[in-house]
């Protein structure tokens, strides 16, 4: 605060004596006011002074604590430093041993594969060899045995094995298959067990057909009526000797040589011929010889009705087997199935050319 001038002071009036301890007291109280503003400054400069000596020890610790931990840092850096200059050279060896593992893992597969390849086409070829085996088997009784039954049984397996392989280039092998065995169905099968069976029983019972020339056990003579009983005796005289010239002889009509009566030895004989000629039957039976079989068959037949009564119902039986047992045909006209072979081999050998 400036003080009043002279001048201006003498210009004014002079103040109450009662007003000047009042001034006094406000100037003291200023100036009071004024101190402890000044101390409260000091004061707050002072704790400000404090606290930033307080601020600067923590930030020198912590100083040098960063510079510490810095220190530590810079270490561990530098040792991180090498640790991953060995990480990269060891990473570096295994990129190289993971390269040569999976150059291995790439043979591996690859030998794998052909091993695979050699185990499944090993398997394919010996599954074909088996089949070319079946169709082997199928001509063989057919041509030779001449059994159409087992042969069609050979090709159904065959067909079976060629659909397991489901492979599409077999798809002509089986279409020559299923017509082959068609082929084959529509082959006619002699019963050859039921004439072989038929056969035997006319040969056991041979032995116990009537013969033609046997002469009877016994002879039983028949009384005639006496024509002239009631005429004169002349009348009387010529029919007694009709009679008895009738009585010695007869008359029949006959077609063909008369049978002549045989021995024992000789009917045991033509037994003998009939049952030879019936085994002959039998044996081309099972020759499957169509012409020995029914040449047999009508000489077994012929014999039977010049030897024997052909009036008795057992030779008529006889008679009937062997007429319906000549016309069977035991070698009928047999198919070619060669030719699903010869596609099958034409596969097995495409890869070799």
């Amino acid at each position: 605060m400036s003080t009043p001038t002279p001048e201006y002071n003498a210009a004014l009036p002079s103040p109450p004596v009662a007003v000047r301890p009042r001034r006094r007291l406000l100037a003291l109280l200023a100036l009071l006011v004024i101190v402890a503003g000044v101390a409260a400054a000091a004061f707050w400069v002072w704790q400000q002074q404090q606290r930033l000596v307080r601020d600067n020890s923590r930030h020198e610790e912590l100083i040098g604590r960063l510079s510490r931990n810095l220190a530590t840092l810079e270490s561990s850096a530098q040792k991180l430093d090498a640790r991953q200059a060995d990480l990269a050279s060891v990473m570096q060896r295994n990129s190289a041993e993971v390269a040569d593992f999976g150059q291995r893992i790439e043979e591996h597969d690859q030998i794998v594969g052909n091993l695979n390849e050699q185990v499944v086409g090993g398997r394919n070829r010996f599954v074909m060899a088996s089949i070319e085996n079946l169709l082997l088997l199928a001509n063989d009784r057919l041509q030779i045995a001449r059994d159409p039954g087992s042969a069609l049984v050979a090709l159904q397996e065959a067909d079976e094995r060629i659909a397991g392989l489901r492979d599409p280039r077999l798809f002509n092998v089986r279409q020559a298959i299923a017509e082959e065995r068609a082929a084959l169905q529509a082959v006619p099968q002699p019963d050859y067990a039921g004439a072989a069976l038929k056969l035997s029983s006319l040969a056991s019972r041979a032995a116990q057909l009537p013969l033609r020339a046997r002469a009877p056990d016994h002879f039983e003579t028949r009384a005639r009526p006496s024509a002239a009983a009631g005429g004169t005796r002349w009348e009387r005289f010529k029919a007694a000797v009709g009679e008895a010239l009738r009585s010695m002889y007869t008359l029949r009509r006959s077609e063909g040589p008369a049978a002549r009566l045989l021995s024992i030895q000789d009917e045991a004989l033509v037994h003998q011929v009939l049952m030879l000629r019936l085994e002959a039957a039998r044996a081309a039976l099972l020759r499957g010889d169509t012409v020995s079989f029914r040449d047999a068959c009508a000489g077994a037949a012929s014999w039977l009705r010049e030897q024997f009564r052909s009036e008795d119902p057992a030779v008529q039986g006889a008679l009937g087997e062997l007429d319906r047992l000549q016309p069977m045909e035991l070698s009928p006209a047999l198919p070619e199935i060669t030719r699903s072979l010869g596609l099958l081999r034409a596969h097995m050998d495409a890869p070799a050319r």
